[in-house]
């Protein structure tokens, strides 16, 4: 029995790894570069002072500032960073802003930040947040929830 059974694998392995008298399929042709490819606008490294006026006015509870630099941060990023600050912009009340800034922030985190910055951090926002404002260790203006929670969170870096 344990003779057929190794017998059989081995069949299937020698058949089955055996070359094939299928003819070859031709290979596609490949498409032709384009005469002059426009190359793609770096995406900014270094996060910009919009971002920061955005974040102060959300903490001031300015949303129509706050609209104001979101949109003109979307209007100097490309990419993702684009994306979410006109997002972000393009909401109806604070609330929503705040929340599409939150996604914004998480981008924003993740770049270079301008010198005397800082990544700021609230843990009881939507499972904790972060977000980039001036490094001053005793003025955290919490863009989340504002005038009602200004303080709320610490400096992370």
């Amino acid at each position: 029995m344990k003779r057929t059974i190794f017998l059989s694998i081995f069949v299937l392995c020698f058949f089955g790894c055996a070359p094939t008298n299928d003819p070859p399929t031709p290979k596609e042709a490949a498409p032709e570069a384009p005469a002059k490819a426009e190359e793609p606008t770096p995406t900014p490294t270094v996060l910009s002072m919009h971002y920061m006026d955005a974040a102060a006015a959300l903490a001031a509870d300015d949303l129509d500032k706050a609209k104001t630099s979101l949109a003109a941060l979307a209007k100097e990023s490309t990419g993702e960073m684009k994306t979410l600050a006109q997002a972000a912009a393009d909401t109806g009340d604070i609330a929503a802003t705040r929340e599409r800034f939150k996604a914004l922030s998480a981008a924003a985190t993740a770049m270079e930040l301008p010198d005397g910055y800082a990544v700021a951090f609230c843990p009881m926002y939507k499972g904790g947040s972060k977000w980039v404002q001036k490094n001053d260790k005793d003025k955290l203006a919490n863009p989340y929830f504002g005038k009602t929670m200004l303080t709320c969170g610490n400096f992370i870096n």
